[in-house]
């Protein structure tokens, strides 16, 4: 068997193995460490607990997705979820919802705005994503932090190392204003996009270049 044809089969085991995919058709094919995930699944979350699943999966460098959402309801209208989303992000009092506007089209909901964090950034978009009836996510929030704190450069690469999901990996952290770029190596999707999340907690920044390369061994 070959590399493709076992990363595909890792895949799919791994779909198997989770009780809440059942019955659930899922295409899945690989080359090259690039998965592309094909099929139907009846709502937005589980759309993202399977990216979840296969992100971290061993030998997975990039993911292309084609999952549709086909809740098997009658469809509600654009107005109908744009009025829950708002009800949704209202009711989240981390979320700053002065700052985020709103945007539905053919069940899709759009986030745009600005916002200080990104545990808010990601809390709006989990938000309206739990709503019955929402195909899809598109978050545009812009992280705009109005706090004047220099970004530590060594706090964050500390964090980093405590992490245990990045344990013995060697990741390195630059500062530009109130941008930081993060380079090195790790083994899997989940691993990059961890990095990730742990320097978001760094207060100060507005964006985060992750050139972090997937390296398997």
């Amino acid at each position: 068997m070959n590399a493709n044809d076992q990363l595909q089969q890792n895949i799919q085991f791994a779909l198997f193995w989770e009780p809440f995919i059942e019955n659930i058709s899922i295409g899945v094919t690989a080359q090259n460490g690039i998965v592309t995930l094909s099929g139907f699944v009846d709502s937005y979350e589980k759309k993202v607990e399977i990216e979840k699943i296969v992100k971290k999966v061993r030998g997975v460098k990039a993911l292309v997705e084609h999952l549709e959402v086909q809740h098997g309801i009658v469809a509600e209208s654009d107005e109908d979820l744009a009025i829950k989303a708002l009800a949704a992000i209202k009711m989240n009092t981390s979320i700053p919802e002065e700052d985020i506007k709103i945007v539905v089209a053919k069940g899709w909901i759009y986030l745009i705005g600005a916002v200080d964090w990104n545990y808010q950034k990601m809390a709006a978009e989990h938000a309206v994503g739990s709503i019955i009836g929402v195909k899809g996510v598109v978050n545009s929030l812009l992280i705009h932090s109005t706090t004047t704190d220099t970004i530590e450069q060594k706090a964050i690469q500390n964090a980093l190392k405590r992490s245990g999901l990045l344990r013995n990996k060697s990741i390195e952290v630059a500062v530009d204003d109130n941008v930081v770029t993060l380079t090195g190596q790790v083994d899997s999707i989940l691993q990059k996009e961890e990095a990730e999340r742990i320097t978001w907690n760094s207060p100060g920044i507005w964006r985060i270049k992750n050139q972090i390369d997937i390296i398997n061994h």
